[in-house]
């Protein structure tokens, strides 16, 4: 392998010291979660406080991300990616928070993946090195401020989506890397047929831009069934295939083909997991936390077999019962504000009675208010007004959204550090 191969495949780098100087944030009443009845702490010094995530240290609702499980995801889905000859460029919109992506850069990520000019520029504050852009790069403000960020640091590189021949001449005269993107009928982004991705390149190639292969996202496919939704994706992948034969002539040295969410990588590795004739790279973003529900039951990394590798669900969010009007009904203290309900609403898993005791525990969420949640609950459980309700959630991306500080815990659920946002 050349040296410039050798770089190209190599995995990306950030700035460790800019993530660093994050420990001197002052964490005041600015951030949801923390105490109201103790002086402000800096981010660096958040583990050293010895606070009980659920004694009373912290004013509740509070999401709280567990720091094992966190680190036991992010290192089975690097393992996962060299096992099948994959390289991964999670899509850090999932959690926006560097602290994070220092980990799975440090993990082996071969670049992180970005969808917007705002999220890219969050990037680059951080220094990372390698960027797959993977939307269409148009807004002109951005174009004219990554022509500057381009020609001040050369050792930064962004590989693009395009799907028309006005993408590709957006991007003229900039040092880039370009996919074509294939789509699917009334999804995203992305080009409907061959004969149009063959074209986009010809347009690339003409413009002195660099093609590297093609793109696409599985994820938005839905059909009335799981089979059915696992044929419509082995059909795109199909048509990516094919589009790929076509470019051959096009792209100097190996392939890529960038595809993969948090649900369906399994099936991308399926048609070009350890293929000689391409460089496959998924871009699963949710796999940091995981979930307990939508992507606990599509992932394939969800235990099913036994032996097989698993994610864990590293996050959960913590509220007061506030009031049991009902026997077979209860008002707990977070709502819209403090969980994700797009896909699916929370989880009541656990209760911690007065007594400090964590236990299992069974309950629905059937609404949500802004700040409470409506859970319908078995008439004989235990579940007293003041006792705290754990939930875990369905869809990491929407967790994050909701909190600029994330408390990390032990296993003990006291508090190690935390996580900042950037959203």
């Amino acid at each position: 392998m050349t040296e410039a191969a050798t770089a190209r495949w190599a995995p990306t780098t950030m700035d460790l010291a800019a993530v660093a100087a994050l420990g001197d944030e002052l964490l005041d009443w600015r951030y949801k979660g923390m105490p109201p009845d103790r002086p402000p702490v800096r981010l660096g010094e958040l583990g050293a406080q010895g606070w009980d995530a659920l004694g009373g240290d912290l004013p509740l609702p509070v999401m709280l991300l567990s720091e094992p499980a966190l680190q036991a995801n992010v290192d089975a889905m690097a393992a996962y990616c060299r096992e099948h000859g994959a390289l991964l460029a999670p899509h850090g919109k999932t959690t926006m928070a560097p602290q994070l992506f220092a980990r799975q850069i440090a993990a082996g990520c071969w670049a992180m993946t970005a969808a917007t000019p705002s999220q890219l520029r969050v990037y680059r504050r951080f220094g990372v090195q390698r960027v797959l852009y993977a939307n269409q790069l148009l807004e002109p403000s951005a174009v004219r401020w990554l022509a500057a960020e381009l020609a001040r640091d050369p050792a930064f590189e962004l590989v693009c989506l395009v799907d028309s021949v006005e993408a590709v001449r957006a991007l003229e005269g900039l040092r880039v890397a370009v996919l074509v993107e294939m789509g699917h009928a009334d999804g995203r982004t992305g080009c409907r047929t061959v004969e149009r991705a063959v074209d986009v390149a010809r347009a690339v190639t003409a413009a002195g831009l660099e093609l590297l292969g093609v793109e696409c996202f599985e994820g938005t496919i839905r059909r009335e069934t799981l089979d059915g939704t696992l044929s419509a994706i082995d059909e795109l992948l199909a048509r990516c295939d094919a589009t790929l034969g076509e470019l051959r002539g096009l792209i100097d040295g190996e392939a890529i083909v960038s595809a993969g969410g948090s649900a369906y990588f399994d099936r991308v590795l399926a048609r070009f997991g350890r293929r000689g004739d391409v460089v496959c790279v998924l871009r699963s973003g949710c796999y940091v936390t995981q979930d307990g529900g939508f992507y606990e039951e599509l992932s394939p990394l969800a235990g099913r077999a036994p032996g097989e590798r698993r994610l864990r669900n590293a996050l959960e969010v913590w509220g007061r019962v506030q009031s049991r009007p009902q026997p077979d009904f209860a008002v707990v203290g977070f709502g819209k504000r403090d969980v994700p309900l797009d896909l699916g609403l929370p989880l009541p898993r656990r209760v911690r009675r007065a007594d400090g005791a964590v236990a299992e525990f069974a309950a629905e969420v059937v609404a949500l208010s802004d700040q409470h949640a409506h859970v319908r609950v078995d008439p004989a459980a235990e579940l007293a007004v003041g006792d705290l309700l754990g939930a875990e959630i369905s869809h990491p991306c929407g967790a994050f959204e909701r909190w600029k500080l994330v408390f990390v815990v032990n296993d003990e659920r006291r508090v190690t550090g935390g996580v900042l946002t950037f959203l």
